[in-house]
């Protein structure tokens, strides 16, 4: 008896030593998920939500699965599997045979979104809307097989991740947030151009969303005003005609709404165009409107677009707004009179935008139309009709300069100086003006080549004198002293003819007779 008793005890503890040797991680223990964003994305606004579809039991590295009841129809329709009849082995053998990352099993993912979403079927684990981050973390979640959906993205497109270890697991999720851009059909503009500008998007995909909102707006800047097309029709506030377009199709009117100061905050509701477009969802699109540069522009005008999305309305979130930067430029000139530092009054000048207009004087009516005056202008808005006469001013207009003209594209000008002041010889030349864009608000300009660093053109004027001729000073005094000699020739021959009539009389010669 004490033998059997010993026998069992030692079988016992042999069989305690064997259990301790294998590893059995059970459902129902605990790790994290960290979710990271890829690159130049972040989770502000989203909603990060997870599933677990399956059970895991991990022992001596086997797995060992059971199917979430509460998602097992949704994913043996996924997999393409009868809902009622299809048990948890049929369901991890269709998963099993697709590869890590093929694009089946990304599509069992995405359509086993699409079904949770349809079905209204609660999440494991729901972060809440997030703030400006790239990563969460969620804590306490069972090991299992989980699926990671982001709320709000361009396309569905959720992310499959084995929670089997303590140590926690890292997922990037695949999904990128809706997102516009913005350009300009023009880097720099002139006061009176219409620019044409174009956003892009992409079609998100609304599955799951009962009122998916999606708001473009849009804000000028005072130096622009939004018209109806690229010939500048004004608008019939508070509606603007925009233009949609998918990919290459035929672009679609639409009507955006207008408000704010002088109608220049644009608000474009295409929360049901995107719904009603879902077969596109995933396809780039474009908006186009245009706007037209004012007299008030300057070198800071640009406008800025962003994007409101989301489930709702009050459950939206707005991205960071894009510029698009549509610079116009000043020109300044300093005149004074040579050698001195003293500004020149009265000074005309034309600009040209070529030099054959600029030298040639049938084209002189062919400078760029102006307003304003005093050595303060702009440039016209029409420029069918207008002055086009800048003139100096005799005090300055601005830090080291009398004469100011705003509202130049950067490009090549040619300066024409078509009146001096009385009293100075004007310009016989064009001076060649080129102004170059440097950067969002920094710009160069050249005269004749040449930088200015100070952005301001100086010019000279001498004063008139009278030019030497070829006689020189010398023929007037030869001609004043012929003049005296001749008369004293004269002078001396008449009173020598007196003197000797008075001679011949004291002599008794008779007179004679005339």
């Amino acid at each position: 008896m004490k033998k059997l008793k010993k026998l069992a005890a030692f079988l016992l503890c042999a069989a305690m030593i064997l259990a301790m040797g294998i590893t059995t991680f059970a459902a129902g223990e605990n790790a994290s998920l960290t979710v990271k964003v890829n690159a130049d994305n972040t989770l502000k606004g989203q909603e990060l939500s997870v599933y677990k579809l399956f059970d895991v039991t991990v022992t001596s590295g086997t797995y060992s699965y059971a199917v979430n009841t509460g998602y097992q129809s949704a994913i043996a329709t996924a997999l393409e599997k009868e809902p009622t009849t299809a048990e948890t082995d049929e369901l991890v053998q269709a998963l099993a045979a697709m590869a890590t990352g093929s694009p089946e099993l990304q599509k069992f993912a995405d359509d086993f979104t699409e079904a949770a979403l349809k079905d209204s079927l609660n999440a494991t684990a729901k972060s809440g809307k997030l703030g400006d981050v790239t990563e969460y973390t969620f804590n306490n979640l069972d090991y299992g097989y989980y699926l990671v959906y982001q709320t709000g993205t361009k396309e569905l497109q959720s992310s499959l991740v084995l929670l089997s270890n303590a140590t926690g697991t890292t997922v990037e999720l695949k999904g990128e947030a809706p997102s516009i851009t913005k350009t300009a059909d023009a880097d720099t503009v002139e006061i009176g151009q219409i620019v044409k500008y174009t956003v892009t998007g992409t079609i998100p995909d609304t599955t799951g969303y009962a009122d998916y909102q999606y708001i473009i707006h849009d804000t000028l800047t005072d130096g622009l005003d939004f018209v109806n097309d690229e010939n500048g029709t004004q608008v019939s506030a508070p509606d603007l005609k925009i233009y949609v377009q998918i990919g290459t199709a035929q672009a679609v009117e639409q009507t955006a709404e207008l408000s704010g100061n002088g109608n220049r905050t644009m608000e474009l509701d295409l929360s049901t165009w995107v719904r009603t477009n879902q077969t596109s969802k995933g396809s780039t699109f474009t908006v186009t409107y245009y706007a037209k540069v004012n007299s008030d522009a300057v070198v800071e005008t640009n406008n800025s677009a962003s994007l409101e999305y989301g489930n709702a309305q009050g459950e939206t979130t707005t991205t960071t707004p894009v510029k698009a930067d549509t610079p116009t430029y000043p020109l300044d000139i300093r005149k004074t009179i040579k050698g001195e530092a003293t500004l020149l009054e009265g000074a005309k000048f034309r600009l040209y935008r070529n030099e054959m207009d600029a030298t040639t004087p049938a084209n002189k009516d062919n400078a760029i139309k102006v307003t304003g005056s005093a050595g303060e202008y702009t440039v016209a808005i029409d420029q069918t009709t207008g002055n086009m006469d800048m003139e100096t001013a005799a005090a300055e207009v601005g830090t080291g300069y009398n004469l100011h003209l705003n509202g130049l594209a950067a490009g090549d000008y040619w300066l024409v100086e078509t009146d001096a002041p009385a009293g100075y010889n004007k310009l016989s030349a064009p001076i060649k003006v080129t102004i170059t864009k440097a950067g969002e608000q920094t710009w160069t300009v050249a005269k004749n080549g040449t930088d200015e660093q100070d952005k301001v053109i100086d010019i000279e004027n001498s004063k008139g004198t009278v030019l030497p001729e070829t006689g020189g000073a010398g023929t007037i005094i030869f001609t004043v002293a012929g003049a005296v000699l001749v008369i004293g020739v004269a002078v001396s021959f008449a009173v020598s003819r007196k003197n000797a009539g008075a001679a011949g009389r004291r002599h008794g010669r008779p007179r004679r007779r005339k």
